[in-house]
């Protein structure tokens, strides 16, 4: 059996700077980052919220920064909750998300809306999608059945939704506060668990982009 891996084991390859505070924050929990310059960054794969130091002072950091983490002068320190983020990194998530959702990762949020399935016999994981009741639900099913999606734009074309990067993110959003049962693309960290509670990891990107490569290793 394969063994789950850990938060920890899940690190991202790609991180998005959601603030940068060159003089450290002093209401960082963390110590070490109270007088020091700090990053707080938005993980691209499993959108995991974490602080990170930079390892050179040469190097200055923008908002909404793409880094590859391996490639650039920052070290990744710890993994953070939605409620350490600070009052600009939290207006900054919506709009870095926004960016990921539209530009990086539609091939697989269509997938998501062409391939997801019933959570229970009475929830299906595409009502858990702001703004998706049994009407709408139901007629995404019958158009997915005549013909996969293609975009965004096919999507609201036929299903008739307004903005479905906006609803996305609102769900990621939601997910990256906590206190769900349900995480359909974020990973929840052990920061996040209440006691007495499960949070289950569906991880609809994780697997989807698994499929991808497969498919894309197996026509090459």
């Amino acid at each position: 059996m394969q063994r789950k891996k850990t938060a920890k084991e899940k690190m991202e390859r790609v991180v998005y700077v959601l603030d940068y505070l060159r003089q450290g924050n002093p209401l960082d929990k963390h110590p070490m980052h109270k007088n020091k310059p700090v990053l707080q960054l938005l993980g691209e794969d499993y959108f995991m919220l974490m602080e990170a130091s930079p390892t050179s002072p040469q190097f200055d950091f923008q908002l909404e920064q793409r880094l590859e983490i391996d490639k650039s002068p920052i070290k990744i320190d710890f993994h953070i909750t939605y409620e350490d983020l600070t009052a600009v990194a939290k207006d900054e998530l919506t709009r870095v998300l926004s960016q990921i959702v539209s530009e990086v990762k539609q091939q697989l949020f269509v997938e998501f809306f062409n391939k997801a399935e019933p959570l229970t016999l009475k929830l299906h994981s595409l009502e858990l999608l702001p703004n998706i009741g049994k009407k709408t639900l139901r007629l995404i099913l019958e158009e997915r059945k005549k013909e996969p999606f293609k975009d965004f734009k096919d999507i609201e074309q036929r299903v008739g939704i307004k903005d479905v990067v906006n609803i996305i993110v609102e769900r990621i959003v939601k997910e990256l506060q906590g206190g769900e049962k349900y995480y359909l693309f974020v990973y929840p960290i052990e920061d996040r668990k209440k006691v007495g509670e499960h949070p289950i990891y569906v991880g609809y990107l994780e697997k989807l982009g698994k499929g991808i490569e497969d498919r894309s290793t197996f026509s090459g």
